[in-house]
């Protein structure tokens, strides 16, 4: 059997491609599990400020708080990948939204409307009864430019 390349896997002490630093910009202070997005090559909350500047960086791996320091201060380890987020309240995705681009309107919500944040990924699933409050399944475009 072929092996395959498969992004959450780590080949002895080095971990796979995908997963890498993300220096914080001024007064950004970060959890584990959050969404960020890059802008001017530093990490910011993802939402309407940076919706036209802002590019997916992915997962956060670890928390960072450079709420006290200057840009670049404070790095966290962040990974693109799969997840479930919540639904915006303004501009909620549907069903009718699976295979389009969905935009993060926070770090842990998705919007259909491009004015609430930067472009996250395509949405590739949606169930309206998921009993944890994350409809949306995403699959995060990190990376790009």
């Amino acid at each position: 059997m072929a092996n395959s390349f498969v992004i959450a896997r780590q080949y002895g002490q080095n971990q796979t491609p995908g997963l890498r630093l993300v220096k914080l910009d001024a007064t950004v202070s970060v959890g584990i599990g959050n969404m960020i997005c890059e802008v001017a090559g530093y990490g910011q909350v993802p939402g309407a400020g940076n919706a036209a500047t802002g590019h997916m960086a992915g997962i956060t791996l670890s928390s960072g708080d450079n709420s006290g320091g200057a840009a670049g201060a404070v790095s966290v380890d962040v990974e693109p990948r799969t997840a479930n987020f919540a639904n915006d309240g303004g501009n909620p995705c549907s069903q009718a939204h699976v295979g389009l681009t969905v935009y993060a309107s926070d770090e842990f919500t998705i919007s259909s409307n491009s004015a609430d944040g930067p472009p996250a990924g395509k949405l590739i699933a949606f169930d309206s009864a998921d009993i944890q409050g994350r409809p949306c399944r995403v699959a995060l475009n990190c990376f790009t430019s």
